[in-house]
């Protein structure tokens, strides 16, 4: 038994349904026929910006289907979860699984979300110049505090909580790397890379460990979360510091602040791909000497509302 995945949110859950016998007969021929069309859940050699990402397909019952008795030309057998919709195609499988939600009633595919979908996935630049932290200091430690003061970036006035650079004490790790490990990575949504926990919940939400999960994709609701989280408006001492935007109604995102001055560098990770330091558009998010980006200036897709800054006094915060 086959279960698709349309791979469009950060925080959310996103869209699944099940092929059936016909459909997945159809999707062997297709597979069998373009192999090449097929890509890991998740790999470093695919950066993905935020919104639609390609449709993942994992076979969640063994033994149910020709699926699993089915071989390529190579001998070798079909994989058990993969990713389609982010290789080139003349005859896009993608386009083809996506419509298999029609036949489904309850998919959660709507038209908004296909029209998405069919403008294709976009991938970013990967090069490590501009993907990486000039400085990658590995696990949180003691001492790794932020003491230069900062002037302010571009864009920077009037948004709740909007004094990240004067926060003197900050607990900075640029640790991308521990939530890209395979382990990890398919397991831990925006919300565990920002709060520093590998929680192993793909669908951590804001609120719910605090007992106020947001219910509304909506600054006001899930700030709500965010506070019943322990996250507070103003600069903590040894703080970790975050950002929020939310795609009105549908999602939310964060970003976390890895590195102290003069290098101020943001990280973020688009639901259950790779942790990155770059927004849509490849533009690595740092600030040098008030010049460059921040999450309140980049590029960041159809998550048009900026939430603001939030902070909490722990070099983990643990969520749910």
């Amino acid at each position: 038994m086959l279960e698709v995945e349309l791979d469009i949110f950060s925080g959310m859950p996103n869209p699944t349904w099940l092929l059936s016998d016909a459909q997945e007969r159809e999707l062997i021929e297709r597979v069998t026929a373009y192999p090449d069309q097929l890509s890991p859940e998740a790999t470093d050699d695919e950066q993905f910006s935020l919104g639609y990402r390609g449709l993942l397909v994992r076979m969640i019952k063994l033994g149910d289907g020709a699926w699993a008795d089915t071989r390529l030309a190579s001998g070798v057998g079909l994989p058990l979860s993969f990713r389609v919709g982010s290789r080139p195609a003349d005859e896009p499988i993608a386009d083809w699984l996506l419509g298999t939600a029609d036949s489904v009633e309850e998919s959660g595919v709507d038209d908004e979300l296909k029209d998405i979908a069919r403008r294709g996935v976009s991938l970013i630049q990967t090069s490590a110049e501009v993907a990486r932290p000039t400085d990658d200091p590995g696990p949180p430690t003691e001492g790794e505090n932020a003491d230069q003061p900062y002037e302010g970036g571009e864009g920077d006035t009037g948004v709740r909580g909007s004094t990240w650079w004067n926060c003197g004490s900050n607990l900075f790790s640029a640790n991308a790397h521990y939530f890209n490990d395979p382990a990890h990575v398919t397991r831990n949504n925006c919300y565990c890379f920002a709060s520093n926990h590998l929680a192993g919940v793909r669908y951590a939400l804001p609120g719910k460990r605090g007992g106020r999960p947001a219910s509304v994709m909506s600054c006001g609701n899930v700030t709500d979360g965010l506070r019943a989280d322990g996250w507070v408006d103003g600069c903590q001492a040894n703080t970790l510091t975050i950002a929020m935007v939310i795609w009105p109604g549908r999602d939310y995102h964060f970003y976390r602040l890895v590195t102290g001055a003069p290098n101020w560098w943001w990280g973020h990770k688009p639901g259950g791909t790779p942790a990155k330091y770059t927004d849509d558009c490849g533009h690595a998010i740092y600030q040098e000497n008030g010049v460059g980006y921040a999450p309140n200036n980049i590029c960041r897709g159809g998550y048009t509302d900026f939430c603001g800054y939030f902070y909490q006094n722990n070099d983990t915060a643990y969520v749910a």
